[in-house]
């Protein structure tokens, strides 16, 4: 693998990462300040993959449902 396609290989990893985080203190924190920017980055970083052609499969994002980071979860009655 030439040096080029590893740089992208590990952009990939990080950005994966980096999207895992967001989507856990999202969810820890949804419809708050933090869960609220988290739904911001992985808004832009979801649009910036799709103008680009990044495969949304390939950093976590493919079937993941930002709208769930507006709101708290509902809790039982």
């Amino acid at each position: 693998m030439s040096a080029s396609k590893q740089q992208q290989a590990g952009a990939v990893i990080c950005l994966e990462s980096v999207v895992q985080l967001l989507k856990d203190e999202g969810e820890r924190n949804a419809g708050m300040k933090d869960g609220l920017l988290a739904y911001a980055a992985l808004t832009r970083i979801k649009g910036n993959a799709e103008a680009w052609g990044v495969p949304l499969d390939g950093i976590g994002l493919a079937d993941y449902d930002l709208d769930t980071l507006l709101n708290a979860p509902r809790k039982a009655v």
